[in-house]
């Protein structure tokens, strides 16, 4: 049976409405409840506070400083107090610091979900699947987060630096000014030093973009006159904390061998390809559906990645990857949507052309607008 087609496929273009977008704040909530409540913390949270929990996690200051303030805020601990009375759904009493972990989780959650649906809409096409951009974010957020099967513990600057990574990744796409990139990249430094990898998407964007792919901007002087100065500020900085903290116990391993040993242990490998929602392995087999430059080269930060937390992390804790969701949701979208129009123009009748209606067609994307 063959369909004809009527409408294109820029018809199915559709932004989410009102109701989807209470929808998906209704789901962001229960998410993150979920996570808190399903997953135990590895941090002690007065330790962590207080400065004494185990090194590296607690140079990741950020959080400590707002949890902190939050411990001592005389209106919190209020609130803290009227709402322990108030629902009867928790059994024990809430601690001021609930809020400031639900509230900095769920903007990082939220972040993460407008800069994919941002990206995708300038990257793609038609923007076939623009109202289905924050639920994937979602899914791939409690799969990496909610759904762990081996050592499933969260930590206190995961999620706010999920929406850290996401607004670097919109400053460097978008090529906004670098004195924004280089305030943002001080500031989301102090929650994780993950941001290093930023660099590194900085560069390549440069490479792309005019389009096409120049090496030699990598190290133009436009290129390193931003990527030095952060990555010696970045060194300074961890080198600065990691000293004052020196005197906390260090919970260092030799994680290469471990990962050695979870690499060849057939168990593993399910949370091991679970990194990203199960994404990256398609992702990098239709890599060529993806027209725009820019995302197609990103992807040569993976393997960077996944090095550098072979070296220092355990591989299957697929935590240390979230960072890179709103990108992987991006790719799996577009991927996705070359596959439907692949589809749409194989079941057409080629007798019958196509007839879009003029209302249908999709509004010009992001970077054509700033083109022209």
């Amino acid at each position: 049976m063959k369909f004809a087609v009527h409408a294109g496929p820029a018809a199915l273009n559709c932004k989410p409405g009102i109701l989807a977008r209470v929808l998906y704040a209704l789901a962001t909530i229960q998410l993150v409840w979920a996570y808190h409540s399903r997953v135990p913390p590895y941090l002690h949270l007065d330790r962590y506070e207080n400065g004494l929990e185990v090194a590296p996690c607690q140079t990741r200051v950020l959080m400590m400083w707002l949890l902190r303030w939050a411990h001592n805020n005389a209106f919190l601990i209020r609130l803290a107090d009227l709402v322990s009375t108030f629902t009867p759904i928790y059994r024990s009493h809430i601690a001021p610091e609930t809020f400031v972990l639900a509230i900095a989780d769920t903007l990082g959650v939220v972040l993460a979900g407008w800069v994919a649906t941002r990206i995708y809409d300038a990257a793609s096409e038609r923007r076939l699947l623009t109202a289905y951009i924050y639920p994937l974010v979602l899914v791939l957020c409690a799969v990496t987060y909610v759904l762990v099967s081996l050592h499933p513990r969260s930590f206190y600057y995961d999620l706010p630096s999920l929406g850290f990574f996401a607004v670097g990744l919109y400053l460097i796409y978008f090529h906004k000014h670098p004195l924004w990139f280089a305030a943002f990249f001080v500031v989301a430094t102090l929650n994780r030093e993950t941001t290093l990898f930023l660099l590194l998407f900085f560069v390549f964007a440069a490479v792309t973009e005019s389009g096409k792919t120049d090496w030699r901007r990598c190290y133009a002087p436009r290129t390193l006159a931003v990527v030095l100065p952060l990555a010696i500020y970045w060194i300074a900085w961890h080198l600065a904390v990691n000293r004052f903290f020196a005197q906390n116990h260090a919970a260092w391993i030799p994680a290469y061998k471990i990962n050695l040993v979870l690499l060849a242990w057939p168990p593993a490998w399910p949370q091991l390809l679970a990194v990203g929602g199960y994404t990256i392995l398609p992702i990098l087999l239709y890599r060529k559906w993806v027209k725009d430059a820019t995302l197609r080269i990103w992807l040569w930060t993976l393997p960077a990645w996944f090095g550098l937390m072979f070296l220092y992390g355990i591989v299957v804790e697929s935590r240390l990857y979230g960072e890179l969701i709103p990108y992987l949701a991006c790719m799996s979208a577009l991927i996705a949507e070359q596959a439907i129009l692949a589809r749409l123009a194989t079941h057409a009748d080629p007798c019958d052309p196509p007839r879009i209606h003029p209302n249908a067609i999709a509004p010009p994307s992001h970077r054509e607008l700033a083109a022209r």
